[in-house]
């Protein structure tokens, strides 16, 4: 099926007989059919490679396999052992973290603990098992939610091969499950409003992410989803609080101030430091080229009040759905200065959205070139700003949010 479709053909064609020479589109869509499974393929091949030089349950960089999925899994575990407030104690995470692999972590638990609920059957496996389930049951879950918003026979492969499928793999983290809460909730907001919003109130496990979510919710006046959203964090909240006692939440909530501290002064956990390099905010790339802490802060509070404007003044006029959605997803990574390169796995809600209309309704002359680079950014942004102090996310989201805004007013 032509990937170009939707691009105006050429005025006028070359005169019968004459040679015409390479089908230069007929090529291109041949390759961009070609290139997602070998992309894979090499995917495969350097994370084997990496497990291989590895001993026991540690990598050739000697971190645990399943890389943070290893803290979830420990916190986890001291849940069901009838400690979840120690998880939030970051002594007492990296002294079973090392009893376990070995090795030191400079990790700490920073989840609400309704999210530990969530994780808590993976104590019940060991870790290698509840790694692989936790990876196949959230990619299963991604892979459909991308195939949903479009359906092209092509996409499963092209979702595969996206930098942020891999990163979150590499990770172990929850992009997956991200990306199943926030667009299974958008993609069920019309038909089923609110099975949509208790999606979405599950995906607040992630606070941060979840405002911008709340607020075109009430400027859109989708009450019967911002009815769900509000059932779901709420019983979800509720459950962790049975299970878990009223102490854990007091210790969540008293470890918020140091969580906000580590944006700030860059540290993370015992001895550790938080990697600008990794963060793809507005916020970091400030930091990263050379702008102050409370600048930088300024700045990123700057664009936050601005992106919650035009998401707030998209929704109130129930915009085009896919356009609108699309704006939602990128304004949530642009929105909070707390955001990891394995957060990019969101990124293939609005790539998916715009990429189907596009293809559907035909390109404008730059939509291309940024669904592109959208596309490459999981890859590309870590190493431009290892080398060169330039974090480029922000700039893509940014280009990305503006063709949304477009799309979303037609």
């Amino acid at each position: 099926m032509n990937f170009l479709r939707g691009h105006r053909p050429p005025e006028s064609a070359p005169p019968p007989g004459r040679r015409q020479g390479i089908d230069l589109g007929w090529l291109l869509n041949r390759l961009l059919t070609v290139a997602p499974p070998i992309v894979v393929a090499l995917y495969l091949l350097m994370w084997g490679q990496w497990m291989i030089g590895g001993s026991g349950l540690l990598d050739r960089s000697g971190v645990p396999i399943g890389g943070d999925f290893s803290h979830y899994w420990i916190a986890a575990r001291l849940a069901w052992a009838g400690e979840p407030a120690s998880a939030y104690d970051a002594l007492r995470l990296q002294a079973w973290f090392k009893d376990y692999f070995g090795v030191g972590t400079h990790l700490i638990w920073l989840y609400p603990p309704s999210f530990l609920l969530v994780l808590l059957p993976a104590a019940w496996l060991p870790y290698l098992a509840a790694w692989i389930v936790w990876i196949l049951l959230t990619l299963m879950g991604y892979i459909l939610i991308v195939r949903r918003l479009a359906p092209h026979p092509s996409i499963i492969w092209w979702t595969l091969a996206f930098p942020g499928t891999f990163q979150n793999f590499g990770y172990g983290q929850n992009g997956f499950l991200s990306v199943i809460l926030l667009g299974g909730g958008l993609l069920l907001l019309e038909s089923r409003p609110f099975l949509g919003g208790l999606l979405l109130g599950l995906f607040t496990f992630k606070p941060h992410l979840a405002v911008l979510v709340l607020l075109a919710l009430l400027a859109g006046r989708h009450w019967r989803a911002l009815g769900g959203l509000l059932t779901g964090a709420i019983a979800l909240g509720l459950a962790s609080l049975w299970v878990f006692g009223p102490v854990t939440w007091r210790v969540f909530l008293e470890s918020l101030q140091s969580s906000m501290q580590i944006v700030g002064s860059g540290k993370v956990g015992v001895g550790g430091t938080l990697p600008l390099i990794k963060l793809t905010s507005v916020f970091a790339a400030l930091r990263l080229a050379g702008v102050g802490a409370p600048a930088a802060l300024a700045g990123q509070a700057s664009v936050s009040l601005a992106v919650a404007a035009a998401v707030a003044w998209v929704w109130a006029r129930r915009a085009a759905v896919a356009g609108r959605n699309a704006l939602l997803v990128l304004g949530v990574l642009l929105f909070t200065p707390y955001e990891f390169i394995y957060d990019l796995t969101l990124l293939a809600l609005p790539l998916a959205w715009l990429g189907w209309q596009g293809y559907r309704q035909g390109w404008d002359q730059t939509e291309p070139l940024a669904l592109f680079l959208g596309w490459l950014t999981p890859l590309i942004s870590l190493p431009l700003a290892d080398a060169g102090k330039i974090q480029i996310a922000p700039l893509i989201f940014a280009w990305l949010f503006i063709l949304a805004w477009r799309r979303a007013r037609v």
